[in-house]
């Protein structure tokens, strides 16, 4: 059962850009084949970092997440899942070829597309609108994390967060680093240009940040520049499942 549901941030009488996000679980027993091969909807670049990741369990949240992002782009855009591809936009500060993912096919008709994947745990949370967007999803870190990362952040962030002690730290830490990666992946610059640079306590100018209702354990949010309305519509599962790859 799905508990799909809709909400938006405009005022009355403003146009509204529609966002759709999917923030699904990985379904139990979900799993690569036992020899390690990838799937043969991932592309030469997406198997290279499959291979890289040590953990098996890593892999598997991989593979999910990925298949997860082109179950919803597949629905969206009416094609099979297995025939997306990806690319890399210039990024923004320097030009490589490592900012915002974009569709390399099936080739776009009229406006552009614009989506953003982020995957934490056994979690994924897809966004897909006509606006420039970035979405994270983070599983609440342990109290030693936290102590290792306040230090990397915005002095009036540190202010914020050094009243808290215990879950209320550990948290709001993960809230507001959501927001950080959220506003990261919308800008395609990266956490370096978000980490100790900008605030994130409040709204960033040009950019609206929202939280969004995610599963225990978990935070998440979004970003969208200020001038978007948005109307959301939330969904718990995907258009398509994930193929059973093999048995146990």
């Amino acid at each position: 059962m799905t508990h799909d549901f809709t909400w938006s941030d405009a005022p009355p009488g403003e146009v509204l850009d529609p966002v759709g996000i999917w923030i699904v679980r990985a379904p139990a027993g979900q799993r690569l084949p036992p020899d390690g091969s990838p799937p043969d909807w991932l592309d030469e670049k997406e198997r290279s970092r499959l291979a890289s990741i040590p953990q098996h369990a890593g892999r598997e949240s991989y593979a999910f997440a990925h298949w997860a992002l082109r179950s919803v782009l597949g629905s969206t855009l009416g094609c099979s899942p297995g025939t997306v591809g990806f690319l890399r936009q210039p990024c923004p500060g320097c030009g490589g070829a490592h900012g915002r993912p974009a569709i390399r096919e099936p080739a776009p008709v009229g406006e552009p597309l614009e989506f953003s994947m982020s995957h934490s745990g056994d979690h994924v949370a897809i966004a897909v609108a006509e606006a420039t967007i970035g979405i994270d999803i983070e599983s609440w870190p342990t109290p030693e994390s936290v102590a290792g990362y306040l230090p990397f952040l915005h002095p009036r962030e540190q202010q914020w967060l050094g009243g808290r002690a215990g879950d209320e730290l550990v948290r709001d830490f993960a809230r507001l680093w959501t927001r950080k990666e959220a506003m990261a992946k919308a800008t395609g610059q990266g956490m370096a240009a978000v980490m100790n640079r900008l605030d994130l306590t409040g709204q960033p100018l040009g950019w609206r940040v929202r939280q969004l209702l995610a599963p225990p354990g978990y935070e998440a949010s979004f970003a969208v520049p200020a001038s978007v309305h948005v109307a959301v519509t939330v969904y718990e599962e995907l258009p398509e499942p994930m193929p059973q790859l093999a048995p146990a």
